[in-house]
């Protein structure tokens, strides 16, 4: 409960098949007014794949010289936008 009372950025590890995903979508899915983004990585996740998914709950906004992304109005104000991250140490090196 703490955790998600504070609405901070967590990161589980573990060895492969105990559960991490399992649990933390179980968890968050059954928490009222979470809405769960989810960006499976692999090999082949292109940064057009991650934007288009931050498309389906955002919108660009400009913060002074910024632009930053927001949740959209339709999640509702009292919802809370998880981006949910699995797999990470999967992408394709970067060439530069």
């Amino acid at each position: 409960g703490a955790w998600l009372e504070s609405r901070s950025p967590l990161i589980l590890c573990g060895p492969p098949g105990s559960g991490k995903t399992m649990t933390l979508t179980s968890v968050l899915q059954s928490v009222q007014g979470v809405v769960l983004a989810s960006l499976n990585f692999s090999s082949r996740t292109t940064p057009e794949i991650i934007m288009k998914t931050f498309a389906q709950y955002c919108i660009y906004v400009r913060k002074g010289k910024d632009i930053v992304l927001e949740p959209v109005e339709s999640l509702g104000a009292s919802s809370w936008l998880v981006v949910f991250c699995d797999e990470i140490n999967l992408p394709e090196e970067d060439s530069y």
